[in-house]
């Protein structure tokens, strides 16, 4: 019987929570104090994700098509091939114009030999002037002989000219037969199958470059003025996670029916890692109005929860966690509302894995260090 006892007391004790095994060791963390910021009054703006680089890929060549590579949803490298076309006439027409360049090549070539042979017997028959063997009519004819020659190099030339042009055309039209992806992007659309035989200009696929996402907005005018480049704006994301984004462009473009002007935003590189899409929905908290004070933490100290946000707040050497309201961000930090002072310590390095009531250790910003379990022990 007593053998049972202890074994079920050792169950019991192996089944506690790891957690509070370790409840009296201190995580060390770091800590930021809440602070009074200005923070301007902001309207929503209802906006969407647009896409800076959206193209119908067309073939530069006319053609049957061999094969298509890609699927809607392909993911794709600039210079990936999409398609291709059947290439067996215009490899023949390649080759048939790199024959025609040799030909043009081995013309010059007796052009010029016949030139250079004309010069001499001409020369050689000048350098008779003044003798019994000059012929004044022979001279004329060989001079006659030497402009023939002249004319055949020209035109020798100009025969090279257009073969080497009909070698490049050839060459252009069977390397333009692998349709490229101009850039890194996602297949939208299919635009070509095997068999379609397509003009110059044919659409082959749609891609769309999902690494270079903006935000597009629509401000009314006379909130523009303060979107000017370079401000960083608060945005709430469709899932109701906060952002924060940079203004890259006012668009010179105001619509008469709605007085608004487009507006281009960059979400920040953090934010810019989220999975987004062309279309998704996202709401700009663009500032108006004159600035007010705020009680605002650091952004690092904010832990989203199941029911919202909290903040770990060193209280006693412990972490307690104090649920918050957002407002709206102010460069690294967000306005909050809620159980908080301005001077109260919140964590912002490993709060990721805090419980509620662990002792933490930290230093705070006047250098010195307090551990919750020597407070702890003190209390004792």
């Amino acid at each position: 019987m007593g053998t049972a006892r202890r074994l079920i007391a050792l169950a019991l004790i192996s089944a506690l929570p790891t957690a509070a095994l370790a409840q009296g060791r201190p995580a060390t963390v770091d800590v930021d104090p809440v602070a009074i910021v200005a923070v301007a009054e902001t309207q929503p703006l209802i906006a969407r994700f647009v896409a800076s680089d959206e193209s119908v890929v067309a073939t530069r060549v006319p053609g049957i098509v061999g094969e298509v590579l890609v699927r809607v949803g392909d993911r794709v490298a600039a210079g990936d091939t999409l398609a291709t076309l059947d290439t067996e006439l215009l490899t023949i027409e390649r080759d048939g114009a790199e024959a025609t360049l040799a030909q043009a090549e081995a013309g010059l070539e007796v052009a010029l030999a016949n030139e250079s042979l004309a010069e001499q017997v001409l020369a050689r028959t000048q350098r008779l002037r003044g003798s019994a063997a000059f012929s004044q009519g022979r001279a004329d004819d060989l001079a006659k002989e030497l402009a023939r020659g002249a004319g055949e190099k020209a035109r020798a030339e100009a025969a090279l000219a257009v073969a080497r042009a009909a070698v490049g055309t050839a060459r252009y039209r069977l390397n333009n037969a692998v349709i490229r992806a101009p850039f890194d992007g996602v297949v939208l659309e299919r635009l070509a199958s095997a068999g379609d035989y397509l003009t110059i200009g044919g659409n082959v696929a749609r891609l769309m470059d999902d690494g270079s996402l903006e935000i597009e907005a629509d401000a009314p005018t006379e909130i523009v003025s303060g979107l000017t480049p370079g401000t960083t704006i608060s945005v709430v994301m469709d899932d109701g996670g906060p952002g924060l984004a940079k203004v890259r462009a006012v668009v010179p473009s105001e619509s008469p029916s709605t007085r608004t002007r487009p507006v281009r935003l960059t979400l920040t590189e953090s934010q810019s890692e989220k999975a987004l899409a062309s279309g998704q929905s996202v709401t700009v908290l663009a500032p108006v109005g004159a600035p007010r004070e705020a009680l605002s933490v650091a952004k690092d100290a904010l832990v989203q929860q199941a029911g919202g946000w909290i903040v770990y707040a060193a209280t006693d050497g412990r972490a307690t966690p104090r649920p918050v309201t957002l407002g709206v961000a102010i460069a690294d930090r967000y306005e909050v509302t809620g159980a908080l002072e301005p001077g109260d310590l919140v964590v912002i390095r490993g709060n990721e894995r805090l419980r509620p009531g662990q002792p933490i250790a930290f230093e705070d910003p006047a250098g010195t260090v307090a551990t919750g379990s020597a407070r702890t022990e003190g209390a004792r």
